[in-house]
């Protein structure tokens, strides 16, 4: 029997992946564990390994296509074996066929490709999802759809550990909602939770995201002069350039978006002394260690971050989340794309570990080498556009973090000194910017506080 090729699920945030390349095509041999395709996640891309031994039957989706994770984009079975029909596939698209020496490979007529199609998960028998009929109860209690269970859990059947483990860590949003209509909010800038769902117990569905965006758009814009990021059709000249918005670009909007519409925003600025801070950092390289002004700022930043517990914050289905660890996200810029990997117990790390540690994620991240473990799991970012030239800058909150600090660039200005005299100080410009629903402005005010001591005191960093 054919084995299914899915589109794996390589991290809880995943929902689709993109084909960048098959490595194989329909007829070539596989052993288990060889690599038979590329994907690209919203960060990260990856090779797809083969979980069993055979021969390609059939490719489903072809290079670029975007497909919901679990979802099967192949086959993988004894060589001359039949693929299952067009109409009993759960994507309603054809896979291509492998060459056989009775009959050659073919394409699929286009009216059969539809790739566009709403996917369900997993299916066996008669469109059914296999699930235990306690899973099948508790789903019921919970009012969620054992389509998005399966879709979370892997594989069938559900049982009612697998319903329980996502009511748990699935929000309210990604319970009533299709994963389908989610990527098309997502694309759309459209809060999926003001959509009225017309499927089974108000489930959203993508028609829904489709019938009712425009028109919320319009309200928002119209309310608070949102400026919507579908709506517009512009006809390009002849000699501009086109490309989809999509991969890490599309994920970066989608959530920008995002936390402006959701997140009520309060920006702090605060002017802090940097000569001492200068003068540590050329202290420590004249003792042979490698060290930057970055590096410093983030160590300063995880220090303040442990010294204020209430910075480490998160808000999930109206709960808020202490968080113990201090793992600091980090912003790189890429030519694919802005990345945060996440510097893992940023607060307990030495200088010389810290700088280690955020050159390599730094150049790992610029070759789109990262794993999706290394970009998951920030508390707090720093985004520093200090070597740009920028002085000062508003960062943007990326949820479900509660606060981002914006770094400038170090400047010389002219101070009075203690005698009358006028003398040059370097001087840094931090700014700070907090979800407002869980971080007030006298707690970002006293957390800026607190960095600025170690800044302008910058021996309590390193001992």
């Amino acid at each position: 029997m054919a084995t299914e090729i899915i589109m794996p699920k390589a991290g809880m945030a995943m929902e689709t992946g993109t084909i960048i390349r098959w490595l194989k095509r329909p007829g070539d041999t596989i052993e288990a564990g060889e690599a038979i395709l590329e994907i690209e996640t919203d960060k990260v891309s990856m090779e797809v390994e083969a979980e069993g031994s055979g021969v390609l039957l059939g490719i489903i989706h072809d290079a670029g296509a975007e497909v919901p994770v679990t979802e099967p984009i192949g086959y993988i079975g004894r060589a001359g074996e039949a693929l299952p029909e067009v109409q009993d596939h759960p994507s309603g698209v054809a896979p291509e066929p492998a060459a056989t020496p009775e009959s050659p490979s073919a394409a699929v007529p286009e009216s059969t490709r539809r790739h566009d199609a709403p996917a369900p998960p997993m299916v066996s028998v008669a469109g059914k999802i296999p699930a235990t009929p306690a899973a099948k109860r508790l789903a019921a209690e919970h009012r969620v759809d054992l389509a998005d269970v399966a879709r979370s859990w892997g594989h069938t059947p559900i049982d009612a550990e697998a319903v329980r483990q996502f009511v748990a860590s699935g929000t309210g949003e990604q319970r009533r909602a299709s994963s389908l209509a989610r990527q098309a909010a997502a694309s759309g800038g459209v809060p999926i939770g003001a959509i009225q769902g017309s499927g089974s117990g108000g489930r959203v569905l993508r028609h829904d995201v489709h019938e009712q965006g425009a028109a919320l758009i319009d309200m928002l814009a119209g309310i608070a002069g949102f400026v919507p990021p579908v709506g517009y059709q512009i006809e390009p000249a002849a000699s501009d350039t086109t490309e989809p918005l999509s991969g890490i670009r599309k994920v970066t909007a989608g959530r920008m978006v995002t936390s402006h519409l959701v997140i009520p925003p309060t920006t702090l600025h605060r002017e802090v002394d940097a000569d001492r801070l200068l003068a540590l950092k050329q202290e420590i390289r004249d003792a042979g260690v490698e060290v930057s002004l970055n590096d410093l700022l983030l160590a300063a930043t995880a220090r303040a971050l442990r010294a204020c517990p209430w910075m480490r914050v998160s808000l999930s289905n109206n709960t808020v989340i202490g968080r113990e660890a201090v793992h600091l996200g980090m912003a790189v810029a890429g030519e694919r794309g802005l990345l945060v990997p996440v510097i893992r117990d940023a607060d307990r790390r030495s200088i010389g570990e810290l700088h280690a540690v955020a050159r390599d994620l730094a150049t790992r991240a610029r070759a789109g080498k990262l794993e999706l473990d290394e970009l998951q799991g920030a508390v707090f970012s720093v985004s520093n556009l200090g070597m740009y030239g920028i002085t000062t800058f508003t960062p943007i909150v990326n949820p479900p973090e509660a606060g981002i600090l914006g770094v400038g660039a170090a400047r010389t200005v002219l101070a009075r000194a203690p005698d009358g005299g006028v003398v040059e100080r370097s001087r840094i410009d931090l700014s700070l910017t907090v979800d407002h629903r869980l971080i007030d402005g006298a707690q970002g005010a006293r957390f800026l506080q607190r960095l600025a001591e170690l800044v302008e005191r910058p021996l309590r960093i390193v001992v």
